[in-house]
């Protein structure tokens, strides 16, 4: 009897993981059939991982697991599973950090990948100064945006104006039209808004800029989905203080590794 059970839809994935916020917010509706489940180690529990399609925030086609490094190796060493993984154009491979081990001894990986937390929230944030001076970027300004993240964001994932569906805002100086901050919204596999590229003017840095943008966006998000959630380098303590005083919580802790690279 095989140890892993295949997954067919969105409610057959939420209720394997707990209802586990990625598997309902980042994934949910844009659920790609099939997922994977290694069998539950009690009779009852919930499985001891579940293995899934999600694409990265660029839209690059992917899979992510949640559970236990034992469930990630019953999953990986099934042979469907690991062709599903490795096949079907999916480029990247995401787990919970700390499980990593168990991919390099069963997978070729690349190089390519590193280390971030996924965030979320279902509430407003409270109010925070310089909200009111936060304005939406006309597309148009793509060119603006991008220049302005590549000097004081570089490593930044957000791209402007890339894909529908992006909302885009910023702060600007009132003595010289100079941007001082901007970020993105952009929606998830699931429909959520998420944001991307909160990055402030380097001299300008500590002054509640980049807090303000994320208020911004988030309250936006809420009002109009009923959830917010973003990703950030797992390194970025600064941007982690942030988010957890404006109400975002850590739903995860990934892994991210890329097998073209």
């Amino acid at each position: 009897m095989s140890a892993v059970r295949r997954l067919g839809s969105p409610a057959e994935l939420a209720a394997a993981t707990g209802d586990h916020p990625v598997a309902v917010l980042d994934v949910g509706a844009g659920f790609v059939p099939p997922s994977y489940a290694a069998l539950a180690p009690e009779p009852g529990g919930l499985p001891s991982a579940v293995a899934f399609h999600r694409r990265s925030d660029h839209g690059v086609p992917g899979s992510a697991v949640l559970g236990t490094a034992s469930g990630l190796a019953t999953l990986l060493d099934d042979p469907e599973v690991r062709a599903w993984v490795t096949g079907g154009g999916n480029r990247h491979l995401s787990v919970p950090r700390g499980t990593v081990d168990v991919l390099r001894d069963r997978l070729d990986l690349g190089r390519r990948g590193g280390e971030w937390d996924w965030m979320w929230t279902r509430e407003e944030p409270p109010p925070v100064p310089g909200e009111e001076e936060v304005h939406v970027i006309d597309p148009a300004l793509r060119g603006e945006v991008e220049r302005f993240l590549d000097a004081h964001s570089p490593r930044t994932h957000g791209q402007p104006f890339a894909r529908p569906g992006q909302r885009w805002v910023g702060v600007r100086d009132p003595a010289d039209g100079s941007l001082v901050a901007v970020g993105g919204s952009e929606p998830s596999q699931g429909g959520t808004p998420t944001l991307a590229g909160i990055a402030v003017e380097t001299s300008r840095r500590g002054q509640g800029w980049g807090a303000a943008v994320t208020a911004h966006l988030t309250r936006l998000a809420v009002r109009e989905s009923g959830a917010c959630a973003l990703g950030m380098f797992a390194d970025n303590d600064a941007a982690r203080r942030v988010y957890l005083r404006l109400g975002f919580s850590t739903g995860m802790e990934w892994t991210s590794r890329w097998f073209d690279a």
